[in-house]
């Protein structure tokens, strides 16, 4: 067994020695081994009346199928008030809690990509973040505290 180790460790030491190892051949001077090329920017035509129609058509295409940013921010909102009503829905109805983690995340997503598409309605994404946060830092704080009730400590 010491024996493979030590054969591993001596294959990965040959393995990163040969690979860090540079080559100079012989006849060029050590002193500008390298030379940088200036780099030539890329030239720009204009677009004929068919790749102008062609790139009109594709782009209205593609902007059918994006979901739309205000109904992004719609559905955090509900997606927040959700998980604050499964929290507190969740303190009388047995394993209806848990279903505030997904429904917190899910807000929080859905109103992070409502504000980086542009939504008009900003504030609607905001609150439903700030909602679904604020339901997965209660179920946080709801499971330390009745961890520390069952736990048989004292309970301030």
């Amino acid at each position: 067994m010491k024996f493979k180790l030590l054969l591993f460790a001596l294959m990965g030491f040959c393995f990163l020695s040969t690979t860090s190892m540079s080559v100079i051949k012989p006849g060029i001077s050590t002193t500008n081994v390298q030379q940088v090329e200036k780099v030539k920017p890329a030239k720009v035509h204009k677009l004929n009346f068919l790749q102008r129609v062609v790139l009109k058509y594709y782009l209205k295409k593609n902007n059918a199928t994006l979901v739309d940013a205000d109904k992004l921010a719609s559905t955090s909102l509900f997606l927040g008030i959700a998980a604050c009503g499964a929290i507190v829905l969740g303190l009388f109805i047995p394993y209806l809690i848990l279903a505030a983690i997904p429904a917190g995340v899910a807000a929080m997503i859905t109103g992070g990509s409502a504000i980086r598409n542009k939504t008009s309605q900003v504030t609607k994404a905001k609150t439903g973040k700030a909602l679904g946060l604020a339901a997965i830092i209660t179920f946080g704080a709801l499971i330390i505290v009745v961890i520390a009730a069952l736990s048989g400590g004292v309970f301030i």
